[in-house]
Order: structure tokens, then sequence, then C-alpha cells
């Protein structure tokens, strides 16, 4: 018996035979090119043959889409492209050696950023350097899954676990990667159980081994014994019945015990989200990252492309619930090769409305795009992401009041009624909530941005990751300010950030005030059994209670011992 323990990436628990996959070691040799016309054409047919493969690779949802699109733009990058043809022309590499030193460069400057997240990006730009090698050598880079099992593998690339038949992915053991890899990502999107960072656990099992995994605990078990796999057995049934339970509530309403009604939405990236959301039970989508549909290279290649998308939202989600278009948010971790720019802090730099209102001619198409779409069912949104103050939003208001002018002289119909929104991510925004709500429909508090700004801590850096606490008292304030503006004000108030989406935190936010949450498909269903254990006046006293306290630890402390006195979800 073989255990190992690392990084609960996806929770689940299964146990299988595994399916064992070592990627063979491809280092080119540093030998200088003889034929540098030859190099050229080798590294450009190898480049264009791992691009091929992507491209016919299917997506099944929106982050795997995303995905694609991250390994694809590298091979399309200009920059990359070109920094491996100057390796080649000025410094008389071999095609191999030239991919992997121009490979080196880009990761290396991603490490040392100092960020989780940039670190796991340099980890996207191995995969792709590693595909490229591959297909130099001849090497296929695709992986064999005929049956049901468990990979064991020293590292994945997210378009070799997209290209495997899903049914046949029963659970992910990786030596390497982390939380916020994109397998990781992709695991927990697909319910796959999945444990990253395992060191070299890979090469102390072989294809067939009975593979006991625990995506929760982070363990897995090579070879288990009676005792080991019996208790396994255990946990696999109460998963499953568990699973069961939650599947039955997904047509049910999202009530409290004493009647409290929260509708609950879903975020989403592409239009691969909305099958799923009505399957979880949504009562809408609550954040549709738009940003994430123009990574894909044919986006802006015509102005129909982009209407496609906003108006199959629209009306697939009619019947379901409102649709909430939040307008490009490029900048940040999500550049893009026409943004023409080399920040050294894009987090705070020119992005989303920042970036929107300096290229008009993108968002103006943007916003005719949704108000098209808003023609065609009857509750489309639009919000604006990084909305700092007043000016901020009045300026972008004013530019949305020239488009709708010239969608009206065009004779185009859209829905003169659309309600319009603001994200609150920024603290002065928070601040300033009971200004902005004269001026908004609704707004949604994205506390992914909100609690990292607020407490000047990036919770990607290991360093100050301890410092990243979302039950701060700053934060919960601020996030109870916001609330008390917009119910003075008569606006709604949503919350579409991670914290929306955290069984653990429900009470907290149904004691608020929330009226709409909206988080990740798969938390829906959690969301809403956990609902069920939970009254408003309690919830509320709990967070008069929490509000009065002056440290995250206390806060922390009051709110498990109220989530182990009222249940787990």
């Amino acid at each position: 018996m073989e255990r190992a323990s690392g990084i609960g990436a996806s929770s689940g628990v299964v146990m299988a035979a595994a399916v064992v996959v070592r990627h063979a070691a491809v280092a080119p040799e540093h030998v200088l090119a003889t034929d540098k016309a030859a190099e050229l054409q080798k590294a450009d047919e190898a480049i264009a043959s791992v691009r091929e493969g992507l491209s016919r690779i299917e997506p099944g949802n929106d982050d795997e889409r995303s995905m694609l699109s991250v390994s694809m733009g590298y091979l399309e990058d200009p920059e990359y492209i070109a920094l491996i043809h100057a390796n080649i022309n000025d410094l008389s590499y071999t095609a191999g050696w030239a991919v992997e030193a121009a490979s080196e460069r880009y990761s290396s400057i991603l490490e040392g950023m100092g960020n989780e997240y940039f670190r796991e990006r340099a980890g996207d730009i191995r995969n792709v350097e590693m595909s490229i090698l591959a297909a130099l050598e001849g090497v296929s880079g695709s992986i064999e899954l005929s049956k049901p099992a468990i990979l064991v593998v020293d590292y994945l690339s997210p378009s070799e676990l997209i290209a495997l038949p899903r049914g046949n992915v029963l659970g992910i053991a990786s030596d390497r990667g982390g939380l916020t890899s994109h397998i990781a990502i992709l695991a927990r999107t697909a319910n796959i159980p999945a444990v990253m960072g395992l060191g070299d656990f890979s090469s102390k099992v072989s294809d067939g081994m009975t593979v006991a995994l625990d995506g929760v605990e982070g363990t897995v078990v090579a070879d288990p014994d009676r005792k080991t796999g019996a208790r396994f057995r255990r946990l696999i049934s109460d998963s499953r019945r568990y699973d069961k339970e939650l599947r039955e509530g997904a047509g049910e309403p999202a009530v409290t015990a004493d009647g409290k009604r929260i509708h609950l939405m879903s975020n989403i990236a592409g239009p691969q989200g909305i099958d799923a959301a009505i399957e979880s039970g949504s009562e809408g989508i609550g954040l549709y990252r738009t940003e994430f549909l123009a990574l894909g290279k044919d986006f802006f290649a015509s102005e129909s492309k982009e209407e496609e998308f906003y108006i199959d939202a629209a009306k697939r989600m009619a019947p379901y619930g409102p649709v909430t278009f939040r307008t490009f948010d490029f900048g940040g971790d999500k550049l893009t090769e026409w943004m023409d720019v080399n920040e050294e802090n894009p987090i705070l730099g020119w992005r989303a409305v920042r970036f929107c209102m300096e290229r008009r001619d993108i968002f103006a198409h943007q916003l005719a795009a949704i108000l098209k779409a808003s023609a065609y069912a009857d509750d489309v949104r639009l919000m604006f992401p990084m909305i700092s103050g007043i000016e901020e939003l009045k300026s972008v208001l004013a530019f949305f009041d020239e488009v709708k002018a010239i969608c009206r002289s065009k004779g185009i119909p859209f829905n003169e009624d659309m309600k319009i929104g603001t994200m609150i991510e920024v603290p002065s925004a928070a601040i300033c909530a009971d200004i902005l709500a004269d001026y908004v429909d609704f707004m949604s508090i994205g506390t992914n941005d909100l609690i990292q700004y607020t407490l000047a801590v990036d919770r990607g850096n290991d360093k100050i990751s301890y410092l990243y606490r979302p039950l701060h008292p700053a934060v919960l304030r601020l996030i109870k300010h916001v609330v008390d503006c917009a119910k003075e004000k008569g606006v709604t108030v949503s919350m579409c950030g991670e914290m929306a989406g955290t069984p653990e935190y429900l009470p907290l936010l149904i004691g608020m005030g929330f009226d709409e949450l909206s988080m990740a498909n798969h938390s829906i269903l959690v969301a809403k059994r956990r609902m069920k254990m939970l009254d408003s006046i309690g919830c509320t006293r709990l967070v008069n209670h929490v509000l009065s306290l002056s440290d995250a630890s206390s806060i922390e402390d009051v709110l498990k011992e109220f989530n182990a006195e009222y249940g787990k979800a």
C-alpha cells in the first residue's frame, strides 16, 4: 500500500483502476543549426501541427473553451513566434532549442512575479512548449483512455484532459499542479475528484493498480489494504447518496426554513455554461463574463458573431430568469494580444471600463450587441465592472446613451427599460454605494477583487496569503454598507464573487439581506439545500453579532459554531 498527500483540488471520493501517464522527457540538443531555413520550417510545421490538434478538440463547457483559447493564444502569439524565429535566425539555434529558449523566457517572467496565479500560467506556457517539442520529435501528444479509470499523471495539460472521453475520467492524481491550475479548475467544473501536487506518486503506481482518491482530504492510496478499501467504499456510498439528494432539489426555489426567498443564479463564461445552469436549477445568469468569449480568435471576425452569443443566451435563459452581461473586463489577468500593454501591476491598471472607454470602437459594438439581445427576452441586464466612483459611472452611462441613440436612429429594436447595474469591487465604490445607487437598477458585489483591494493582499502570493481573510471586519462592514445603501435606495443587491458560492458564508449573506446570489453552477444545489436549514431571523442576529467583533479570527470562530449548530449542507 502506497499513500500520498497533496492538495485537494476538486472534491469527491473515488476508487478504481489506475491508468498511469508519465510523459517522455523531450529535451532538445543545444547544438547550432547548420540549415536555418530548414529549422524555421520545422518549428513552423510543429506549431501548426499542435494548433491543428487543438482546433479538433471540442470543448464541453465554457471553462474548457477558455482553457483551449489560452493555449491557442500562445501558439498564435506573434511575439512568441517571432522570438522562436529570432533564436534560429540570430542565434543559430535548432528548432527545438529555439522553442525551449523562447518558452523559458516567457515562463521565467511570470514565475518571477511572486504570484501563484502567474506561476500557474507559466505552467501553461511549458505545456505548450512540451507539445511543440513532442511534435518536433514526432511523438503523439494524446492520451488513450478507453475505459473508466483514475488518471495518475506526472502532469496533465488542459488540452489532454479536454480531449479525453469525459465519462472515462473518474479521478485525477497529479504529481504537479495546484489549486489554481487549469487542470484543477477543469476538474471542479466537471465534478472530477482531483488531488494535485503529489510529488513523485505516479512513479510508484502501475497501470491497473487500484487507487483510492479523496479530493476533499487531498489523499491518495495505491493498492489499498482491506480496511482502507472498506473505508473508501463507505465514503463513496455516502457521497452518491448526497449527490442524489442534491439533484432532487434542483427544481425547488431557494427558500430558508422561515420562508425568506433569495434568487440563486449562475456565473458563466460562455454558451456552454447555459445548459449546466439550467440543470442546476439556476434562476438566471447573474454574471456572464463576456471577455472570455473574446479570447477566441474568431470572436471579432465579423460583427454578427458577438451578437449571436448574446442573443443565444437571452433566448435560452428567457424561461428561467435574467441574463446579466458584464461588459468586457479585459486587462488584469486577462490580457489579449491586441491590448499591447506591459504593466507592472495589471490588476490595478488599464482594465475593464478603463480599457473600454479608450477603445470605444470595441465597447460601442458590445453595447449595441447587448441592446439587440435585449429585444429577445424580458430580462436582459447590463453590468459595468471596475467602477471606482460616480464620475466614471456617469461617463460610461453617457457613452451608453450615445450608443442607444445610434441604435434608435438605425431602427434597431431594443428594450428601452433594460436594467443597468454596476459591480462593486473597488473599496471607493463600496464606500460611495449610496451615491452610485441613484444611477443604477442593481449593484453586484464582486468579492474576489473587493477583498484583495480592501486588505491590500494578493491572495495568490504564498507569503501573504494568510492575510486574505474574507471575514475580516473591514470586508464584512463594507459588504453590509453596500447592502444597506441598496435597500435604502430601492435597488436590487447581489453578490457574484466566490463568497456567494461558499456554503459556510451563506448564513451571513442571508442575514445581511441579499436579494440575489450568483455562483458557479455546481454550488447552486448545495446552497439550496443549505438554505432549508437556516432561518433568516437567526442569520440576522448572527450578522449583528459578528459586526460587533474586532478581528477575523473571532468572526471565523463564531461562524464555525453557528454552522455546527445549524448543520451543514
